[in-house]
């Protein structure tokens, strides 16, 4: 399923699939620096020889010229993703839910929508709530770059952060009594 801020709301919003891919390639970034390709660890070999064998040219993390820090470009390349058929899924919905913008400073993305709601119950084709059903939350882990100041240096490190994406109806859970 494809998961989307809604972009008419915030249109500075940063999708989960965006971000998805963004955190994919920072990781694949960096593992990159370090993987020997492939290459069968012969026993008795340090962990630290392999990048050098697999890039001689390459520093490692003990050489004074291996890098300590990395720039990476956040700014979202495909943002004219098509929209149109999910317009209105929140309200169309037989469990319809209401977004909220949470903004964070210390945080890239910096706005994610946030989805509430509406009501406890689901709706009824008529448009009536009905009692026998629950409307409750679909939940979605994500990463995102949490910003950290250390002396006058900034830096970002990655959070999992638990987002509602949206609303459905489940049937409710019956306690019985013994």
């Amino acid at each position: 399923m494809n998961f989307k801020a809604v972009p008419a709301l915030c249109p500075k919003c940063i999708t989960f699939l965006q971000l998805r891919s963004l955190l994919l390639t920072l990781l694949a970034l960096l593992s990159a620096s370090t993987s020997p390709l492939g290459k069968a660890i012969k026993p008795g070999l340090k962990p630290e020889s392999l990048s050098k064998q697999a890039y001689p040219e390459c520093p490692t993390q003990k050489d004074s010229k291996f890098p300590q820090t990395m720039r990476v470009d956040i700014s979202i390349s495909n943002t004219n993703q098509d929209t149109k058929t999910s317009l209105n899924v929140s309200s169309r919905s037989l469990s319809p839910w209401d977004y909220r913008i949470d903004e964070d400073h210390n945080r890239f993305p910096r706005a994610i929508a946030d989805a509430d709601c509406r009501y406890l119950r689901c709706l009824n084709s008529d448009g009536e709530l009905d009692h026998g059903l629950n409307s409750v939350p679909i939940k979605q882990e994500i990463l995102v770059l949490r910003r950290e100041q250390k002396g006058c240096q900034q830096s970002f490190r990655l959070e999992k952060k638990l987002i509602t994406v949206g609303c459905t109806c489940v049937t409710p859970l019956m306690k019985h009594q013994a």
